[in-house]
């Protein structure tokens, strides 16, 4: 076992902040989770590392050790949990500093107790919704909003000033116009119908949150898929559906239930291009499943470029439940007032009460620790069961923020069947593409994943069903 890296004595001239990180992933190479939690943490105390210094990612600190990607977000969790570190939306880790220089509150308790393992058939490996315990708890969001001075007032408010400001200066590019719905699944079908003429053609990013492309056909909408890879949604595929004739384009710039993709600064320049060239006309909506949950710094959009002709949606219930199900829809004004008329003919508007505890809880750093705290648990048990899968040889895949883990089948339809009279219920990949994809797969939503020792079981239910199916990655 290597020794711990050395703190620098208290004479010593402290390094600039790149330098002290630098320095920093050097002297964790060989490093336990445990030991590695040890050295973060003294060099934070010792100044060594300063208040706001932006720290490596996990998987950027787990290359650097040696240690697995779950055991050093276990790690950055403990480092949360003693007020020393915080993930913020969009700005990354950063030191808190020590506890003296500034007191954190502790995580809120969750809602409820750890649950106990029941069989595979208790376990949700479909919605991607995490469990009741890593959700924070919502009491004093909701007593705060009941105290708001226009709780009860007869005016709509389609969203609250409180809200508003809150979500605006974290949102990725300035608004014209902002409103609120309920859910995500509401939120996408709405703002696609605002955008796109009646039997018109809608371009989606594949894979898509389950129940979009059912949804858009029911409204009797066509829909093209757009194929993408680990940069983001692929030009040439975005272009051939705009040749087409799709003029709604409907992606994930975060790329949270994608397959492994998160669209970089080049490929939403080029997306962008391909729009101004072939059809500028086009609406983009872009689809933020994972709002309140920390995102990489420099969020992607397309709006950069094309600013008049992009809405975001960002649902916040992965964050803090579905009980505050509130969407926030923000962008292009002539969409967002559409929307606004879809709305019961424009007669109904989100409660208030529901606005403002969505605005206390992205205000609340006890409540954000509680999500970067159950973010860390999410990435600790996909890096588990993709761990269990690789010694079997099969390869697997995760997107951003590890919500999900993506495995090969020969048969979809036949592995689902075996998974079900196990006990196991997925939600069938192929629905989550316009076109079934030539490569069968299977989706496990892993926010609800029983603990560890319970993967190497599960590993083997899913290669056992996916039989055959192995391919190279």
């Amino acid at each position: 076992m290597s020794a711990p890296a050395t703190v620098p004595p208290p004479g010593d001239t402290e390094p600039p902040p790149d330098a002290a990180i630098a320095r920093l992933l050097a002297d964790v190479r060989g490093l336990q989770a445990r030991e590695l939690t040890e050295v973060v943490a003294r060099r934070i105390e010792s100044g060594a590392l300063t208040a706001g210094s932006r720290l490596p990612t996990i998987r950027d600190l787990a290359a650097a050790s040696g240690a697995s990607v779950s055991a050093v977000a276990a790690a950055w969790s403990r480092l949360g949990e003693r007020g020393l570190i915080r993930t913020r939306r969009r700005g990354g880790t950063v030191v808190v500093g020590p506890p003296s220089a500034t007191p954190t509150p502790p995580v809120p308790t969750s809602a409820a107790a750890p649950r106990p393992f029941h069989g595979w058939a208790a376990v949700d490996l479909s919605s991607a919704h995490p469990a009741a315990e890593h959700l924070p708890d919502l009491r004093r969001a909701f007593e705060s909003s009941l105290g708001e001075p226009r709780t009860h007032a007869l005016q709509r408010e389609h969203i609250t000033e409180l809200l508003r400001a809150t979500v605006a200066d974290g949102w990725p590019f300035p608004a014209e116009a902002w409103t609120t719905v309920s859910g995500s699944g509401e939120a996408t079908l709405m703002t696609c119908e605002a955008a796109t003429p009646p039997g018109g053609l809608v371009a989606v990013q594949e894979p898509t949150t389950p129940g979009t492309v059912a949804n858009l056909r029911s409204l009797g909408y066509a829909t093209i898929g757009v194929a993408a890879d680990p940069d983001g949604p692929r030009e040439d595929s975005l272009a051939a559906a705009l040749d087409a004739g799709a003029r709604t384009f409907l992606h994930q710039p975060r790329g949270t239930l994608s397959v492994h993709t998160r669209l970089t600064t080049e490929r939403s320049a080029a997306l962008a291009d391909v729009i101004l060239t072939r059809a500028p006309d086009t609406w983009v909506v872009e689809e933020d499943v994972a709002g309140g949950i920390a995102a990489a710094a420099g969020d992607p959009t397309l709006a950069g470029v094309l600013p008049d002709r992009v809405v975001r949606l960002t649902s916040y219930c992965r964050a803090f439940g579905i009980d505050l199900r509130t969407t926030v829809i923000g962008g292009a004004r002539d969409v967002v007032d559409r929307v606004r008329e879809l709305r019961s003919h424009g007669i109904v508007a989100q409660s208030r009460i529901l606005q403002n505890a969505l605005a206390y809880m992205l205000r609340d750093p006890r409540a954000l620790a509680a999500v970067d705290h159950a973010a860390g648990e999410h990435a600790g048990r996909a890096a588990a069961l993709r761990a269990a899968l690789d010694r079997h040889g099969v390869p697997s895949w995760s997107p951003p923020g590890d919500l999900l883990v993506w495995l090969p089948a020969r048969d979809e339809g036949q592995a689902l069947a075996e998974l079900a009279a196990a006990g196991i219920n997925l939600v069938p990949a192929s629905r989550t593409f316009v076109t079934a994809p030539a490569r069968p797969l299977l989706r496990v939503a892993t926010p609800q994943l029983p603990g560890a020792v319970r993967m190497p079981e599960l590993a083997e239910l899913l290669v056992a069903a996916g039989r055959d199916g192995v391919v190279d990655a």
